[in-house]
């Protein structure tokens, strides 16, 4: 997925939270780097519903992260919005 040697910033919003878990809104930030690895820490130390623990994860891919977390639930309860590229001068 990653075509440069920058990791992808992204930010998964989950619209319906169906486990009662990870909460609602901006629940978890991740990066996929140069090697597909994806990494993601869990916001859930500042969900306001229901305070928890961060924590943080480690997938071999793209495609292991969405299986596990977004194609697992109801399609339209969640987005993931990357971050714009930057480039360095």
């Amino acid at each position: 997925m990653n075509t440069t040697d920058e990791p992808h910033l992204f930010t998964l919003f989950r619209h319906i939270d169906e486990s009662g878990i990870s909460g609602t809104n901006r629940v978890l930030d991740g990066a996929v780097f140069h090697t597909g690895q994806v990494v993601v820490c869990w916001r859930s130390d500042i969900n306001n519903d229901q305070p928890g623990y961060s924590s943080i994860a480690i997938y071999p891919s793209w495609e292991a992260f969405l299986h596990i977390h977004v194609h697992s639930h109801a399609p339209d309860t969640m987005e993931i919005k990357f971050k714009p590229e930057q480039t360095s001068n």
